[in-house]
């Protein structure tokens, strides 16, 4: 078998541009992506809750089903939900869970 593929390449390769040509704000491999100067040296800050159950970590966001970050009354409201749904075994659980939120907030 001689077959040959004969279709033209899908994708053609384009012409690396030299760092010089990047937009500002655009991220370049060479240097990275671009830091607001009064951002610089600043920590990113998570959103997520982590807490330790029965020997494992849980997010506490996810456990209760809502967005990193959500409001309180939102977390609430997920919460009652919750609880009104689960067994009897789980209620200890999405506590453990609403209060770790709670406590971030404080």
């Amino acid at each position: 078998m001689n077959a040959q593929d004969s279709a033209p390449p899908l994708i053609t390769p384009a012409e690396p541009t030299p760092a010089s040509n990047v937009p500002v704000g655009r991220t370049s491999a060479a240097t990275g992506p671009a830091i607001h100067p009064d951002l610089a040296g600043k920590k990113s800050k998570s959103l997520n809750v982590m807490f330790n159950y029965n020997g494992h970590s849980w997010d506490a966001y996810e456990v209760l089903g809502v967005p990193a970050g959500a409001s309180i009354k939102t977390v609430t409201d997920a919460y009652q939900v919750a609880l009104r749904r689960c067994d009897k075994e789980s209620v200890e659980f999405l506590e453990t869970a609403y209060k770790a939120i709670l406590n971030k907030g404080s």
